[in-house]
């Protein structure tokens, strides 16, 4: 069984899925300056996207995704491109709110499955770091067999579980509490790798080593870094890797997304070399640029316009549905 936010579903159920979306979030503590170091205090509008895109972290706006109203209407336009189901990946440190998400589902008519877990150390409250490791690990499990903290809802898997450059003690502890808790109620847990290291197989070999299975392992953001031999590295362990497409920001001067036409010619490749890979999609809405109302690509784009592209490309049927609806009810799957 699947376990969403208003209940338990048959994998079956569950239909075209998105591994890795944000409803609501506030991600304000993110924020950064402009280019030229001042401050922007904007709102996010069509007049002033293009401004955004060039320092997508520069709008507090930008980084909280506060109305249920809004999450409502994106995913009924979602829904309308054909998808069924997303995974609320929004963790400690990222401003999670999941008492609000069973409304949600319910007005939408999407299947919601809510993730739990701890983001990047520099985003943890001091309370959630000062934890002994019995008593986080006994969140996790919490969150699993009863309810996440806060909330009625249980949780269907746990993450997005953070990890900087150099994994800090406070990361590498909740991945060890997390992958115990999740090999324990036999389901799986989904990580956020920093771009700038090449730790998920070291990350793998963590969690695995807390007794979890690898095919219950999600990596997320794949396309953050998109080399060819580490993704294979990856693959190999028998984790899932999601790529995420709708994003082509820039991150001030020294970074910015891929495009989606970079991502599609990677995808195509990874499923030429490796093509047992695991792979799922998604859109990774966190901020509100991605919304539908505000210019983005929203939480359809994968359905809507990259499966297109995928199936002109000579993508079978059969690897976009594992992509798509078998693997994510595979991952998502608690027995």
């Amino acid at each position: 069984m699947i376990q969403t936010v208003l209940g338990p579903v048959e994998p079956a159920q569950l239909g075209r899925t998105s591994t890795n979306e944000h409803l609501l979030a506030d991600s304000r503590h993110l924020r950064r300056p402009l280019r030229g170091g001042e401050w922007w205090d904007g709102d996010v509008r069509p007049d002033n996207l293009g401004d955004l895109r060039w320092n997508w972290l520069a709008s507090a706006d930008n980084l909280h995704l506060d109305s249920a109203d809004v999450a409502v209407d994106e995913l009924e336009r979602a829904h309308a491109d054909g998808l069924r189901a997303v995974v609320e990946a929004t963790s400690v440190g990222m401003g999670p709110d999941p008492s609000r998400l069973p409304d949600i589902a319910r007005r939408a008519g999407m299947h919601v499955v809510a993730a739990f877990g701890s983001y990047i150390d520099k985003t943890l409250p001091e309370s959630w770091k000062q934890q002994s490791d019995d008593d986080m690990r006994a969140v996790f499990s919490r969150a699993l067999s009863e309810s996440i903290p806060g909330s009625t809802v249980r949780a269907g898997l746990l993450g997005l579980m953070g990890t900087s450059a150099d994994i800090t003690l406070a990361e590498e502890r909740a991945l060890r509490a997390a992958a115990s808790a999740a090999a324990e109620a036999g389901c799986a847990v989904s990580i956020r790798l920093d771009a700038a290291a090449r730790r998920g197989p070291e990350v793998a070999a963590l969690l695995a080593s807390e007794g979890l299975d690898p095919h219950r392992i999600l990596f997320c953001n794949i396309d953050k870094v998109m080399d060819a031999a580490y993704v294979h590295d990856i693959v190999d362990t028998g984790a899932v890797v999601e790529f995420a497409f709708g994003s082509e920001n820039y991150f001030a001067d020294g970074a910015r997304d891929a495009t989606d036409g970079e991502r599609i010619a990677f995808l195509l490749a990874l499923c030429e070399t490796r093509p047992e890979a695991r792979i799922t999609l998604s859109s990774s809405v966190w901020t509100k640029g991605q919304l539908a109302r505000h210019g983005g690509m929203g939480y359809g784009h994968v359905v809507r316009r990259v499966v297109p592209v995928l199936e002109r490309a000579g993508v079978p049927s059969s690897r976009l549905e594992r992509m798509l609806v078998t693997e994510p009810a595979e991952l998502l799957d608690r027995g």
